[in-house]
């Protein structure tokens, strides 16, 4: 069920990396989080097998193939599912990693 949008509702785009909601827009012109503001979409593959390129227009990202024409961005996105899983084996090797965290306050004279 299709449910309109009510008066100043805009769209909410998310990041295609993590699905948190977008802030800025990668060199590609895509939609992405702070954290993913220097990752791109690369080797992106339409169903007949052809690369797909990342296009930005007036309506938001859409990717063009050679054969199939212009894509959606969310279909395009559907068609190659290893984005996220790429993504998610990066954040997970930087939790794993032992990092300790640090505070210093005005007490801690000696730091520098």
């Amino acid at each position: 069920m299709r449910i309109p949008k009510r008066y100043g509702e805009s769209k909410i785009e998310n990041c295609p990396f993590c699905s948190k909601p977008s802030v800025t827009k990668n060199k590609q012109g895509v939609p992405v989080c702070q954290k993913h503001k220097n990752e791109e979409l690369k080797d992106l593959k339409c169903i007949c097998g052809e690369f797909l390129d990342v296009k930005a227009g007036k309506w938001g990202a859409y990717f063009n193939c050679l054969n199939c024409g212009n894509i959606n961005f969310r279909k395009g996105m559907e068609m190659n599912p290893q984005v996220k899983l790429k993504s998610k084996t990066n954040e997970n090797f930087i939790k794993h990693n032992n990092v300790k965290e640090v505070t210093i306050t005005s007490d801690d004279v000696d730091f520098l």
